[in-house]
């Protein structure tokens, strides 16, 4: 019998929600279940759950709270790619942009990359060839095509770059994304099509030896409660995380690489650029500048890393390369360690091979194993839904005589993402942004941010201000986020820490001009979540060492 799935009609994802999955995760039994909430995890589910699959996911902190939501934003092809001949890679990722762009339209949206060049005649001469190839692997794109400039049009586009020996440049698209709100959407969707999700559940013990069903041993991080998810094949999806999972297990899983990324967020009035610009460093890499609302962000550094997968700390050697970078890019900015507003720093979970780590190959792994377990490794961002495809078509021909029925064609396609259901997203934003400042009273910022972050379901935030206005007000004074989010972060997003809000269902922790709005959230929160004033003030406490660790590299300076 075909199982068919349609999206449930109820949007609630709350911690109440999470509370009715932990339990349904002890007593029912699954078909599938998923280790890791991050995009790979979340897209698997999603992919599973649309064909008709039970599944089960568990994260064992906040979803996309590692690798996911420290990426450098960017859905693209991967133009230094093609210098490495990855060739299928980039045309994959080109088709997989495409797609993204019509299945989260409000999150996922074209924006200029210019690359100066300093070499020459030969140098422009190559790029042009490597762009021509760029474009035509791409040629069912929607975005533009890449043009010339000369040295005095790109000094008009970017009038900060450096001058001496400037030869011209070019103009090339790809897009740009909110990758943890990305995230998030793929996990409701998921739980829209009926997966049972859960935020800080942590797996512990991994047993395939029993039958039918295998047994991931799990415990509940904010309570310390114990259970036991029983599924017929279980999927590790962890990232960097891979290695320390597979040593709950007999079998050696694949060897994971750990590669750093770290990117530094300045204000704009020290590093104004209008446009994505591509600069070189003094190690012939690549970083990109990147403008976003009043701020500019730079990244990324890609080093071998061996320590603390949990804590993943800006060094003072990180913020060095970059500042080198920058000034000998932009040299009348001069800008230093204490021009930088915020940080972050990921690890990139690639495959192991010897070699440069900027040249380790961005391409996945996909193992199975006997008795029902598979795993995923490496990938990148905008190849996740490929990957999730991938490794569902994978389980169903090599364990599909352990499941029961027949399951539909992979749909994740073709389906736009929760919010993303519509075809024209700048009309959309256009027209709702014109009535919403008439009927609401909102600034257009909060109203371009409320679309931008949550697509069609931006109503159900307003919705929240009918019955107490106070909710349409915004967090602090300037500040683009409204008080409603807060509890919509909570009742409609899962989540349960204020660095989640924050952080993930907010981009607040790095891009926030207005101080002390922490106290704000952490009391809406607290009042939705019934937490008392000593929990409230922890939260707090908490949050602002966070904040205080983005700036470690100062004192590894000192």
């Amino acid at each position: 019998m075909l199982r068919l799935k349609t999206r449930s009609s109820s949007g609630n994802f709350s911690p109440r929600t999470r509370k009715i999955n932990l339990k349904r995760m002890q007593e029912e039994e699954f078909d599938l279940a998923v280790i890791g909430g991050g995009i790979t995890g979340a897209a698997i589910a999603r992919d599973a759950a649309m064909r008709g699959i039970k599944v089960a996911l568990i994260e064992k902190a906040d979803f996309a709270s590692g690798t996911s939501s420290k990426s450098s934003k960017m859905i693209h092809g991967g133009l230094r790619y093609l210098k490495q001949l990855d060739i299928g890679l980039v045309k994959e990722s080109l088709s997989e942009r495409e797609k993204l762009l019509h299945l989260a339209p409000h999150l996922v949206h074209s924006a200029p990359y210019l690359i100066p060049i300093y070499s020459g005649w030969k140098g422009r001469l190559e790029m042009h060839i490597g762009l021509f190839g760029y474009d035509f692997l791409a040629s069912d794109s929607s975005l533009g095509r890449h043009h010339n400039l000369s040295a005095e049009e790109l000094l008009h586009e970017e009038p900060l770059l450096r001058k001496e020996n400037l030869s011209g440049g070019f103009i090339y698209y790809d897009c740009l994304v909110n990758d943890a709100r990305l995230t998030l959407a793929t996990v409701k969707s998921a739980h829209e099509y009926g997966a049972v999700v859960a935020n800080y559940t942590q797996a512990e013990g991994l047993d395939t030896d029993k039958d039918p069903f295998n047994e991931v041993k799990f415990r509940e991080v904010m309570k310390g409660k114990q259970g036991v998810i029983r599924a017929r094949v279980v999927v590790v999806a962890a990232g960097p995380w891979t290695e320390e999972l597979f040593k709950l297990h007999s079998d050696p899983g694949p060897a994971i690489r750990p590669t750093k990324g770290v990117h530094l967020v300045f204000p704009e009035s020290r590093l104004k650029v209008n446009k994505v610009v591509v600069v070189p460093t003094t190690d012939k890499r690549i970083i990109f500048v990147v403008p976003l609302e009043q701020f500019t962000y730079v990244g990324t550094t890609d080093t071998d890393y061996s320590g603390s997968l949990d804590k993943i700390l800006v060094e003072a050697a990180d913020v060095d390369y970059l500042l080198d970078a920058l000034n000998n890019s932009f040299p009348s900015v001069n800008l230093g360690p204490d021009d930088i507003v915020s940080s972050w720093a990921g690890l990139r979970p690639l495959i192991m091979e010897e070699g440069d780590p900027s040249k380790v190959s961005r391409d996945y792994y996909i193992g199975l194993y006997d008795g029902g377990l598979a795993v995923i490794a490496g990938g990148k961002l905008t190849t996740h839904r490929t990957m999730a495809k991938n490794l569902i078509d994978q389980v169903l021909e090599r364990y599909g005589h352990l499941l029961e029925g027949e399951f539909q064609t992979c749909t994740t396609d073709e389906v736009p993402l929760t919010g993303g259901e519509m075809i024209d997203f700048p009309s959309y934003l256009k027209a709702q942004s014109l009535g919403l400042k008439t009927r609401w009273g909102l600034s257009l910022t909060s109203i371009e941010h409320l679309i931008h972050s949550y697509g069609r379901n931006h109503m159900e935030i307003l919705a929240l201000g009918l019955s107490e206005r106070k909710l349409l007000e915004p967090l602090g004074p300037g500040c683009r986020v409204i008080k409603a989010q807060v509890i919509y972060g909570v009742e409609d997003e899962m989540a349960l820490t204020l660095e989640d809000f924050m952080s993930r269902r907010t981009d607040l922790l790095h891009f926030n001009g207005v101080g002390g709005l922490e106290v704000v959230a952490a009391k809406l929160m607290g009042k939705t979540l019934g937490w008392s004033r000593a929990r409230r003030q922890a939260e707090i406490k908490k949050y602002r060492q966070t904040v205080r660790e983005m700036f470690h590299f100062k004192l590894g300076s000192s």
